[in-house]
């Protein structure tokens, strides 16, 4: 039985970590011994019982620190050291085969702990980091910074016994630009669990949507999660606009937690119909009645290098759920995965504005042929 040491710089009490991080772990602990240490986040700590519950029959250790960026880089540099102690101390306690660091930073703690221990490292990379960081502005390609970041990401690369990384797209990047082997690479795109992402029966959508205020012929797009920073959310209201104007059955359900001041400016901008609009919250664990009664899911993510190496959860928990996406090209592998599996529509944000009325009358068409059969999600 292998014993490996997790690091995530995600908090299992968020819903990304519960959702991407610990449903993996719960499988792979069946054979396999897991030590997991990831950073919380201070306003998510009031779940952390619920997530010692969860995995309270698993062969699962959970250790984890608050994370904090209240004094910038000395912050992250005081969380590496305790990390690094806490893990040194794993390590020894447990005879630690391998240490898997999901994303940079807990890579930059797996290669310490290589040097000092001489276990094996496996990088999983959730996209390429330093890109997204100058992609986004917080970072000029010019700068002294960049280029020392980028050197310990390219070494983090080369040094690593073995990569995972999300996209084909990213796979051959990297074996182009830093020569690193095929084979060292593996390629595991974002997934969801059936056993979270559940389908509803035809009485039980009936009775959910109902529930919700909606009438049985109303077509729901829903959009799930964050609204800014990589989201183009306001492509998606003129989008969806349009689809109101000729199709007065058309509703818009955005399902995020932190950001509904920022939503209902952008409503307001495009002065969409507010009766035609429902803007929520949900737990993680409700996520799939909603997915279920929707008839498409609308995510427009601005295109970038760094994007190259994203594969988007919600597509995965679109699957499960057999809710059609309908999304951009340029991100990832979404244009192969919608080409050849047709689970949704590919969208041009470029010619977006340009072909607004069709692409409108596209999805509308989409919706209306109902949910994609079970064998094209397989």
């Amino acid at each position: 039985m292998a014993k490996t040491l997790y690091l995530s710089l995600t908090g299992m009490t968020e819903p990304l970590g519960r959702s991407q991080v610990l449903e993996y772990l719960m499988d792979l602990s069946k054979e396999n011994a897991i030590y997991l240490l990831s950073f919380e986040r201070e306003n998510d700590l009031k779940n952390v019982d619920e997530i010692q519950a969860l995995i309270k029959d698993q062969n699962i250790q959970w250790h984890y620190l608050t994370y904090s960026n209240k004094y910038g880089v000395f912050s992250t540099l005081w969380q590496l050291v305790q990390a690094i102690r806490l893990g040194s101390k794993t390590i020894h306690e447990h005879s630690i085969d391998i240490v898997h660091a999901r994303s940079m930073i807990p890579a930059t703690i797996g290669l310490v702990l290589k040097k000092l221990y001489g276990v094996k490292l496996l990088f999983d990379i959730r996209g390429f980091a330093i890109d997204e960081k100058v992609d986004t502005g917080r970072l000029q390609r010019s700068s002294l910074l960049y280029k020392l970041l980028k050197r310990l990401d390219d070494h983090l690369y080369k040094v690593s016994d073995h990569i995972v990384t999300l996209t084909h797209t990213a796979k051959e990047i990297l074996h182009q630009s830093l020569d690193i082997p095929k084979e060292k690479i593996t390629v595991i795109p974002t997934c969801a669990s059936k056993e979270l992402f559940k389908l509803l029966n035809e009485d039980e959508k009936r009775v959910f949507k109902s529930t919700l205020g909606y009438a049985e012929k109303d077509k729901i797009v829903v959009h799930t999660g964050t609204v800014s920073g990589w989201y183009d959310f306001e492509a998606e209201v003129r989008l969806v606009k349009a689809m109101i104007n000729q199709d007065e059955d058309v509703r818009f359900l955005v399902l995020n937690k932190n950001e509904h001041p920022f939503v209902e400016k952008i409503l307001e901008k495009y002065s969409l119909e507010r009766e035609r609009v429902k803007v929520a919250s949900c737990s993680f664990n409700e996520m799939y009645k909603y997915l279920n009664i929707a008839d498409a899911s609308l995510f427009f993510i601005k295109p970038s290098f760094s994007k190259q190496a994203s594969a988007p959860t919600k597509f995965a928990e679109n699957v499960v759920c057999r809710l059609p996406s309908v999304t951009n090209s340029g991100v990832g592998d979404m244009g192969f995965y919608l080409e050849q599996y047709k689970v949704g529509m590919a969208v041009d944000l470029d010619t977006l504005d340009a072909n607004l009325e069709k692409v409108a009358a596209d999805v509308i068409g989409l919706m209306k042929s109902g949910a994609v059969d079970e064998d094209d999600f397989s």
